[in-house]
C-alpha cells in the first residue's frame, strides 16, 4: 500500500503518531527536566531562557514588573543580547514582548507607533519608552542600583575612567571587525587583518590587566564585558568562516580565553548564545555579505555541515566536545541522550507548524530577497500543500529515531522512505528545516546539531 499525496508516495507509514512520541519523549529524563521548566516560566521563574516572557526573580508578582524589554524574536540582535544579559545578571524583573527584526519580515504597526523607526532593542520603564542599548544598560544600572551586581563604577573614580576607555577601544574592536570582515581581503594579514588582530591585542592586554577573567576584575561581569561579549561572539565566527581567521584556543589571546571561558560558566549567558553557523547566516542581514578567503573554505564549509562530519551520523557528544572547529562548553553538554531528546521534544511540541513550514521547501518563493533581508527568511513563502503530509511522515521518523537512535529507528524509516523522492523535492523540504534550524531560538547548540544530523540521516535515507 501506497501513503502520501499524488506528488509523492510513501512506501508505507510505520512510524509513531506524534501522540505516541509526544508521550515517550516526555517520559524521558530529558522531557521531564523540560517540561517542569516551561512550567516554572509561565510562572516567570527559572532559569534565562529564549522562551521566557516574563522574568519575576523575587518579585511577588507581574504587578511589580516595572521594566518591558522589546527584543528581536529570532535571538539575532547583539543589541538586544547586552541588555537581556544585564537584566539577568541583575535580577531585575522584566517582560519580553518580541519583534521580528526587519531582516526577517515587516514590522507590525503598532511597535513602529510606539518607535519611531522601530529599532531595537527597546525597554518600557515605569512606562516611558528608552531607545540604544548603552543608554539603556546605564539607566536600567542606575534606576536598580540596588539590585545585582553594580554594572558601572562609580563617577569620578579611575575604575569609571578605564571603564570609558575600554568601551572606547570596544568601539575600535568593532571598526576593526567590519573593514576586515565586510570588504575583500587579499588573503591571510592583509592590512585589514593587521588591524582587527593589533586591535585585539589591545583587548587581550586589557583582559590580562585584571587578576580575574573581567575587564574590571571581581567576581561578576560588568557593563563593559555585557557591551563586548555579544559581538565578539560574532567576530569569532564571522573572521573563521570567511577570513580563516582562529581567535579561540590557540595561545595567541590567553585573555580572551579566560574571558570567554568564564562567560561559558554562566548559564545566562550560554542561554542566549548561538553557534556559528546561526551567526554566520544572521551577520549579512544586519551588516552586509563577508567576503570569503580561499584560505577559509574548509572552516566553512565545516560551520556549514559540508564537511561531512558535523552535521552527519553517527552523532555522539564526543564528536561535540572534540570538534575542533566549534567545540562546545562543559555546560552545553549534558549527555548525548540529552541533546537528542531536547530535539525531539522542541519537534513533537510543535510539529504540525514544522510540518508546514518545511513544506515551503516544495513550495512558492514569496518574494524576500534583496539587501537587508536574511537569505533564509521568506515570511510570505507559501508551502506545498501536497507535501505536507509526506514531510510529517518524515519527521516522525526523524522524532522516532532522536528518542530511541537511528540504529532502533532505521529499519522502519528505511522500508517507508527509501526511492520514494525521485525528484527530491521532498528532501528539499527537510534541507529547507535543516538550514533553518537557529540557535537558541529553535534549541540549545547540541540539540539542534543532533536535529540537523538526524534530517540529513533522514534525508540519506530517501
Amino acid at each position: 500500500m501506497l501513503f502520501g499525496t499524488a506528488t509523492v508516495k510513501l512506501n508505507g507509514d510505520t512510524a509513531p503518531a506524534w501522540d505516541a512520541l509526544s508521550t515517550k519523549v516526555r517520559e524521558t529524563a530529558t522531557g521531564q527536566r523540560l517540561a517542569d521548566e516551561e512550567a516554572l516560566r509561565k510562572e516567570g521563574r527559572g532559569g534565562t531562557h529564549t522562551d521566557a516572557l516574563l522574568r519575576l526573580f523575587d518579585a511577588k508578582s507581574e504587578d511589580d514588573v516595572r521594566v518591558t524589554l522589546y527584543r528581536d524574536n529570532a535571538a539575532w540582535c547583539p543589541y538586544c543580547q547586552k541588555v537581556w544579559l544585564l537584566l539577568e545578571e541583575k535580577k531585575i524583573p522584566f517582560k519580553v514582548s518580541k519583534i521580528n527584526m526587519r531582516s526577517y519580515g515587516d514590522k507590525p504597526t503598532w511597535f513602529t507607533n510606539l518607535v519611531p523607526g522601530g529599532f531595537l532593542p527597546v525597554i518600557e520603564l515605569d512606562g516611558k519608552v528608552i531607545t540604544e542599548s548603552l543608554v539603556i544598560m546605564q539607566l536600567l544600572d542606575t534606576t536598580f542600583a540596588d539590585q545585582g551586581p553594580p554594572m558601572v563604577p562609580p563617577a569620578d573614580t579611575k575604575e569609571r575612567q578605564l571603564a570609558q576607555e575600554l568601551l572606547q577601544l570596544e568601539r575600535q574592536l568593532f571598526g576593526a571587525w567590519c573593514s576586515l570582515t565586510f570588504q575583500p581581503g587579499k588573503g591571510i594579514f592583509d592590512s585589514n587583518e593587521r588591524g582587527f588582530l593589533e586591535t585585539l591585542r589591545k583587548v587581550d592586554d586589557a583582559l590580562l590587566a585584571t587578576d580575574g577573567p573581567w575587564f574590571l576584575g571581581g567576581s561578576d561581569p560588568s557593563l563593559v564585558d555585557l557591551q563586548y561579549i555579544s559581538h565578539v561572539e560574532r567576530m569569532i565566527a564571522s573572521v573563521l568562516y570567511w577570513k580563516g581567521l582562529k581567535l579561540r584556543n590557540t595561545g595567541d589571546f590567553p585573555g580572551l580565553d579566560k574571558w570567554l571561558k568564564a562567560f561559558e560558566e554562566r548559564p545566562s549567558y550560554l542561554a542566549t548564545k548561538s553557534d556559528y553557523y546561526t551567526h554566520v547566516r544572521d551577520i549579512p542581514p544586519q551588516y552586509g555579505n563577508g567576503f570569503g578567503v580561499k584560505e577559509a573554505d574548509a572552516f566553512a564549509a565545516a560551520i556549514a555541515g559540508k564537511d561531512g562530519s558535523w552535521w552527519q551520523m553517527p552523532y555522539s557528544e564526543e564528536k561535540l566536545a572534540s570538534h575542533t572547529i566549534e567545540p562546545l562548553a562543559p555546560l552545553q553538554l549534558s549527555g548525548e541522550d540529552a541533546a537528542r531528546h531536547e530535539a525531539a521534544y522542541k519537534l513533537t511540541s510543535n510539529f504540525k507548524a514544522v510540518s508546514r513550514f518545511a513544506a515551503r521547501g516544495a513550495g512558492t518563493p514569496g518574494g524576500w530577497s534583496g539587501p537587508g533581508k536574511a537569505e533564509l527568511a521568506d515570511p510570505y513563502a507559501k508551502p506545498n500543500e501536497e507535501y505536507i503530509e509526506p514531510v510529517d511522515a518524515c519527521l516522525r521518523h526523524v522524532a522516532n529515531a532522536l528518542i530511541d537512535g537511528s540504529d532502533a529507528a532505521e529499519a522502519t524509516a528505511k522500508a517507508d522512505l527509501k526511492g520514494i523522492d525521485a525528484n527530491g523535492k521532498l528532501a528539499d523540504c527537510l534541507v529547507y528545516l535543516r538550514d533553518r534550524v537557529g540557535v537558541p531560538r529553535d534549541m540549545g547548540q547540541a540539540a539542534a546539531v543532533a536535529l540537523r544530523s538526524h534530517l540529513n540521516w533522514a534525508i540519506g535515507l530517501m
